[in-house]
């Protein structure tokens, strides 16, 4: 009700009101002493006169002082203290009023009132508990509407602590709401909250790191686990130096915890990165052998392997214009590989000994941007696409220079790996073949140097391939 009729109250009706009430109340102290002159009649007039005039003095205060004073700090303070301020204007005026109009001695009153504001004090030790608790809360600055909280500590009153998050949408003076990620709202007393563990995950602003942990199987070559999940990871929008990363944690249930860690900016990009790195260990490890361990025991791994077709191989020949007996030597050397999407294939600045050829499915190649929308995060900006017939990686596999750039599968996808040892081998027996790799990186390069002559690039380039391949 009380809001639907601050909503249809125009702002011009509600001045007007308050002026008609401040006519009366000084009308009437005016005329009430004119009827009588009993001298308790006079003393309200004067009482109610003066009432007026600090009510004016307060509201004129509030509106040219600390209105304009408050407005422009960014903190949950300023209405809470706005409102402290004014509410002590009033007791204030209250006090002179009775001491000047009614003769009544204030610490004469303060002194006997004792006993009542103790007895007071008890009976509303909750109220009063959460009320100066949201003082010291807001005037804090520790978080304002809008930001995501994590709050840890006996929330409900039963036993143990727990954890929860969700994102400011009120704070008052008795309560601070929280919109959960399920659309709940949640009211926690002022109270609670000075006594839990309270984690702004939007300040200070920057990138947090976020971990996820898998259990897996013991296994003699873990180390294998570890790489093929970092590199999946990398499909998780990050920056060049904040790349996600894979660790050997601890033990747990009789195998090997694996902790993955990333860089999240804001709280949604952190759970969205949660939810991108669980399913790509779900996925990844146990396509790759590796058996994740639970309560009930070890999954069971979906390794699958798969050779090159004759067909792929030849294509891929012809793509690179290298030699097609080429094929004979390089079948059962390189190998099919499976991405799912999101999963990252190749980051910009990881060390490169291989070549991908898209058998089907489709990949970007991108870069990190900052974005706001929908939500505070980092985001992928596609450069390009690939799709079956494009290939990547050339430079690494070639010159064994870092990677150039970030490939992540867009869709779930088959790609053919050519690894340095398996054309190293082919190399050897025919450098001759040197000048076509050479001609098959001019074709690929961006925009030369400013300065550098092709000759002396591809000098380069020639020196580049001897020393990583032949010598």
């Amino acid at each position: 009700m009380f809001r639907d009729l601050n909503v249809r109250i125009t702002p011009g009706r509600r001045i007007l009101a308050w002026i008609l009430l401040l006519a009366l109340l000084a009308g009437a102290a005016f005329v009430l002493p004119r009827f009588t002159a009993r001298l308790g009649v006079q003393r309200a007039g004067d009482l109610i006169l003066w009432a007026c005039v600090a009510l004016i003095g307060i509201k004129a205060l509030a509106f040219l002082l600390l209105d304009p004073l408050l407005r422009n700090r960014r903190t949950a303070a300023p209405g809470f203290a706005r409102d402290l301020l004014v509410v002590l204007l009033y007791v204030v005026a209250a006090g002179l009023l009775i001491h000047l109009t009614l003769g009544v001695n204030l610490g004469a009153l303060l002194g006997t009132g004792a006993i009542a504001a103790a007895v007071v004090g008890l009976s509303l030790q909750e109220v009063l508990g959460n009320l100066f608790s949201g003082i010291s809360l807001q005037l804090d600055s520790a978080f304002q509407v809008g930001d995501w909280l994590e709050i840890t500590g006996n929330l409900r009153g039963g036993p143990g602590r727990e954890t929860l998050v969700g994102q400011v949408v009120a704070m008052t003076w008795r309560a601070v709401q929280l919109r959960t990620e399920n659309g709940d709202t949640d009211i926690f007393p002022n109270r609670l909250l000075a006594q839990a563990v309270v984690t702004n995950l939007y300040i200070p602003s920057g990138l947090h790191r976020r971990t996820a942990r898998v259990i897996v199987e013991p296994h003699p070559e873990l180390h294998v686990a570890i790489d093929k999940l970092t590199h999946a990871l990398g499909g998780i929008p990050h920056v060049p130096d904040h790349k996600p990363e894979v660790v050997a944690h601890s033990f747990d249930m009789g195998g090997a915890v694996l902790e993955m860690r990333w860089w999240a900016l804001g709280y949604r990009h952190g759970r969205l990165g949660n939810f991108q790195a669980v399913r790509l260990a779900t996925t990844v490890l146990p396509r790759e052998g590796f058996a994740l361990l639970g309560p009930h025991g070890a999954t069971t791994p979906h390794h699958s392997f798969k050779e090159p077709s004759e067909t792929d191989l030849n294509k891929l020949m012809e793509q690179l214009h290298l030699p097609p007996h080429w094929v004979a030597e390089l079948k059962g050397l390189l190998f099919v590989r499976h991405a799912a999407p999101g999963e990252g294939l190749i980051r910009e600045g990881d060390p490169g000994q291989s070549l991908f050829a898209v058998l089907s499915g489709s990949l970007k190649v991108v870069r990190p941007v900052e974005r706001l929308e929908p939500y505070t995060g980092l985001y992928w900006e596609t450069i390009a696409e690939l799709g079956p017939g494009s290939w990547f990686g050339e430079a690494s596999l070639l010159t064994g220079a870092p990677r150039n750039a970030t490939v992540v599968a867009e869709t779930p996808c088959e790609l053919l790996e050519v690894p340095k040892g398996a054309f190293e081998r082919c190399l050897k027996q025919e450098p001759h073949v040197l000048e076509s790799l050479v001609d098959l990186m001019e074709n690929r390069a961006k925009t030369p140097v400013v300065g550098e002559a092709r000759e002396d690039r591809r000098e380069k380039w020639t020196r580049q391939i001897r020393e990583w391949l032949l010598s």
